[in-house]
């Protein structure tokens, strides 16, 4: 019994040192960057200031905005009503500012904009999972495109009851096309949730002059295509279409799998697509020092490769 006691102890002992240490999980808050504390026991996040008292109120932290309640916990998922205003969280707690969630946006302040919300064409609404993907499919476009976006006067149409905007017969058989720019009365058009990414990704290569003759960004993404097209998997049809093929490179880009894909088969392509989605960046010297850190993993990361050469591999004796 005493022997169990004493186990029981440490086992308290440990859960209780655990039970606020920083968390450098790539989607914790902040990036699991200093400060950040996860609560075990309360089941949530708080941030400490420099004098270790739990943070407050709004936090700016790295481009993004936090809020934490009188106890210093973070809000984190959902809508919540501070000093008689309604934001929306993301379960990172980043409030949603020039982004999309569902149908509704909201504008650089993190305040329903209704103006630049997604406007339903026909008679069915959209349901619980349409939202949803579109709040998901969105959330990974840089926000200074949504601001741009909004400037430029461009609005997106959700088309719930129409089945495609073109059914051309390829090589890979009749392939339907379930989005549309229109360039003239700026819409992005779509009619499934799924085609949602490429429709806005089309947007950003226009906005960013890419289907003009002379973008040298365009002329190096174009000397990719034979290497990537079986991961982007674009019919016959479309191959000289630089509008479709730069949607399809950002779509893809911004799936988490697929961008592995990618950034093993065209590093270079994901550099370039890497600064045209930054290219509205708000602080544009943040992602510029996040660029260089992660060159300098890149870096550190192929030099210590090469110098363990592998598992089961041995090392060459270094010549003296």
């Amino acid at each position: 019994m005493i022997r169990n006691r004493q186990w029981i102890l440490i086992f308290v002992s440990i859960w209780m040192i655990y039970s606020a240490v920083p968390v450098y999980a790539m989607d914790a808050p902040g990036g699991g960057g200093a400060n950040w504390y996860y609560s075990q026991k309360g089941h949530y996040w708080y941030y400490c200031d420099d004098d270790q008292s739990p943070h407050t109120g709004w936090l700016f932290y790295e481009g993004d905005w936090y809020w934490f309640n009188s106890e210093g916990r973070m809000e984190d998922g959902g809508y919540a009503n501070i000093d008689g205003v309604q934001y929306y969280f993301y379960g990172n707690g980043h409030m949603a500012q020039n982004q999309y969630i569902g149908l509704n946006y909201r504008n650089a302040d993190g305040i329903a904009w209704e103006e630049q919300d997604i406007r339903v064409v026909g008679t069915e609404s959209p349901n619980t999972e349409d939202r949803d993907m579109i709040t998901d499919a969105l959330y990974e476009v840089p926000r200074g495109w949504f601001a741009q976006f909004e400037k430029d006067g461009w609005q997106m149409m959700f088309y719930k009851k129409k089945e495609y905007f073109a059914a051309p017969d390829t090589d890979m058989g009749i392939y339907y096309v379930y989005h549309s720019l229109d360039t003239n009365y700026k819409k992005v058009k779509f009619c499934n949730t799924d085609a949602l990414l490429q429709a806005f990704g089309e947007y950003v290569g226009y906005a960013a002059g890419c289907y003009e003759e002379d973008s040298e960004w365009m002329q190096q993404l174009w000397q990719e295509q034979k290497a990537l097209n079986h991961v982007l998997n674009i019919p016959e049809y479309y191959s000289n279409d630089v509008q479709f093929y730069f949607g399809m490179l950002i779509s893809t880009y911004l799936d988490y799998e697929g961008r592995q894909d990618m950034e093993q088969i065209s590093p270079k392509a994901c550099e370039i697509l890497d600064d045209i989605l930054h290219l509205k960046d708000a602080n544009p010297e943040y992602y510029q020092k996040k660029k260089q850190q992660e060159s300098a993993k890149r870096q550190e990361a192929a030099a210590l490769t090469e110098e363990l050469g592998g598992p089961g591999v041995e090392k060459k004796e270094e010549q003296s």
